[in-house]
């Protein structure tokens, strides 16, 4: 059958185009949601909750308010349960249902053919999986033509793609089969399954192709799948793309999917109480995330693309065990494999310092709050670091080691959070005092790379003289793969590396880990190329902070700025909160930190020179006020 408008139809139709306004919304509610099960075992897809609220009637609300008057749903897998729930009339719309006979068996165009005698007038068509606000279908509504709302492809996002000219009419589709290894994502636009269909575009062109593409057997097709080829062959030249990513939306497939909408149709307050909880993955949120610590420029693409290519054997295959670890690391390291032991990210070794025979250990502090989170209370010594300069006195921390009876001291350096470096000479001197009464230093390295010394301030090549040296590292920070959670501890005391390496488990380390230290040895001047756009973006960070009234940056020595609050009535935990909720930047107080005044003092990672920027002109109304 191929469709044909009657004259009154016409005539509707072309009374309708003058008015801003839509009459009417098909929306595609049929699938079953097999991906979201258990959810979806009594109710469709299309009624799972987001935020308490089913996914239907939230279309169904942002639809009446643009001023939608009658929505035609199609329905198929419990479709009693839908009717039951939504009835003939819902926010003040009238309500119409088709059933989908085929539902189970066929694709989306089906669904849309079975509702074809409604495609008469102009038409907003939306997909039931998909929760969006209002905010969107407006911006449709401000096109003449026909429109489909997309958002920039980024991370996490998949499905059909389109590329579009300057004028932003589209002038590619991309369905998710199309997309092979020539596909740019980064020059593409998703597709929000949101679209403003024209009656004349669907009379004379879509209706016609839709119901030859399923008469004709096509039936597990996308019905985007009409609208690409009508696209490619000219016969489709002003459908716009209309950019929604200031809007929130979410396409919902499965339970990531459930869990990102839920997080993003929070309130932003809902959602700074929800990150506290996270420690991590910020990614998937659309967070810009200035808090944590790593080097956006490494690994480079060569890298990561190896990694796909052998990610079936890398996933289904057991990674190495320590031995082979230690060898890959003295690789890179040039140490003896012995002298190495390799863990689970820095967090692992740091772990493990709590489960030895340990009497007391003196730390600076601030510092990297782990260090202190390991021991109890008797077993630590703080050293304060002076509250002005927040540097390091190596003679009066040594003293102070001494006189406390430490058999352990940790130093950081660069240090969190100050972001300030201890002079290599000084470090030495220090291991060399801290011998002479059996004190063991351990030197944490992670941010060396960042610092101005870069590698040459760091200890490891010297401690085959210093017995009493631990060297830890942190790999996840400066090579950017903190997901991948990869530390080691380097010394000359084999039998110390052996007691820490007896109580690691066997495999310890994931098998992309273990791929990413065969393949890095590649890559040193690429990371060296990264370390100096990382120290580039935290000097520039920070000459921009120096300008803000309010805050004291201290001039940093790797990838983040350590910041004095000065501006009165202000708290840091204030300022991180209002940050995030106001812009959805988020940003590190020290409240936690073991200092005097610490809810009055900041951390601030470095990022891209555009994401500081934005950051910088977000944060400066903020300190000024609380």
């Amino acid at each position: 059958m191929i469709y044909q408008a009657s004259n009154n139809e016409t005539k509707l139709m072309v009374a309708e185009q003058r008015s801003a306004s839509v009459r009417r919304a098909i929306v595609l509610a049929a699938g079953s949601g097999d991906r979201l099960r258990p959810l979806t075992t009594e109710v469709p897809k299309c009624l799972v909750e987001i935020g308490g609220q089913p996914i239907l009637l939230r279309t169904l609300r942002a639809l009446a308010v643009q001023g939608v008057q009658e929505a035609v749903i199609v329905v198929g897998y419990k479709a009693e349960v839908i009717r039951r729930r939504i009835g003939p009339r819902f926010a003040g719309m009238d309500i119409r249902y088709v059933d989908a006979p085929r539902y189970a068996t066929t694709n989306n165009i089906c669904s849309l053919w079975d509702a074809r005698e409604y495609c008469g007038e102009d038409v907003l068509l939306v997909e039931g999986d998909v929760v969006f606000d209002a905010e969107v279908v407006a911006s449709l509504l401000k096109e003449p033509g026909s429109s489909m709302a997309v958002a920039p492809f980024g991370q996490g996002l998949s499905g059909t793609a389109v590329r579009v000219d300057g004028d932003g009419r589209v002038l590619e589709f991309a369905l998710k089969a199309d997309q092979d290894d020539r596909f740019d994502a980064e020059s593409a636009f998703k597709t929000v399954n949101i679209y403003l269909l024209r009656a004349q575009l669907l009379r004379e062109q879509f209706l016609p192709r839709l119901c030859r593409q399923v008469e004709q057997g096509h039936v597990h097709d996308y019905y985007e799948s009409v609208l690409r080829d009508l696209v490619a062959e000219g016969a489709i030249a002003d459908l716009a793309a209309v950019d929604v990513s200031t809007s929130r939306w979410y396409e919902v497939d499965d339970h990531r999917d459930l869990d990102v909408a839920e997080f993003l149709f929070m309130g932003r307050e809902a959602q700074f109480e929800r990150i506290q909880q996270l420690h991590g993955s910020y990614w998937r949120y659309g967070i810009v995330d200035h808090s944590y610590l790593y080097n956006l420029h490494f690994p480079p693409k060569a890298m990561l693309d190896g990694f796909h290519s052998e990610l079936s054997e890398i996933v289904t295959n057991y990674p190495v065990g320590q031995h082979e670890l230690m060898r890959l690391v003295s690789e890179w390291t040039g140490a003896e494999p012995d002298q190495l032991v390799v863990a689970n990210g820095a967090a692992e070794l740091i772990k493990l310092l709590g489960q030895l025979p340990l009497t007391r250990l003196t730390i600076p502090v601030p510092s990297f709050n782990e260090y202190e989170n390991v021991l109890t209370a008797d077993q630590l010594n703080r050293f304060p670091l002076d509250p002005d300069t927040f540097e390091l006195d190596v003679d009066a921390f040594a003293d102070s080691a001494i006189r406390s009876g430490s058999d352990f001291a940790v130093v950081v350096t660069p240090n969190n959070p100050t972001a300030l470096s201890v002079d290599r000479d000084d470090l030495l001197r220090l291991a060399e005092r801290l011998a002479k009464h059996n004190c063991r230093l351990i030197v944490d390295e992670s941010f060396t790379e960042f610092s101005r010394a870069g590698n040459a301030g760091s200890l490891e090549s010297v401690v085959d003289t210093y017995p009493n040296l631990v060297v830890m590292k942190s790999m996840s920070k400066v090579f950017g793969i903190a997901g991948l959670r990869i530390g080691y501890l380097l010394t000359a005391d084999r039998e110390f590396a052996t007691m820490i390496r007896a109580q690691l488990p066997i495999w310890n380390v994931n098998g992309l880990a273990e791929a990413f230290l065969r393949s890095i040895g590649q890559h040193r001047r690429a990371f060296d190329a990264s370390c100096a756009l990382v120290r580039d973006a935290a000097r520039d960070l920070f000459e921009r902070l120096s300008d803000v009234p309010g805050i004291e940056p201290f001039e940093p020595d790797a990838n983040f700025v350590f910041c004095k609050i000065t501006a009165p009535g202000v708290t840091a935990p204030g300022i991180v909160r209002r940050l995030y909720v106001r812009h959805g930047i988020l940003i590190k107080d020290c409240a936690a930190k073991s200092m005097p005044n610490a809810d009055r003092f900041l951390r601030i990672a470095s990022r891209t020179p555009e994401e500081n920027r934005r950051l910088v002109a977000a944060l400066t109304p903020l300190v000024q006020r609380q």
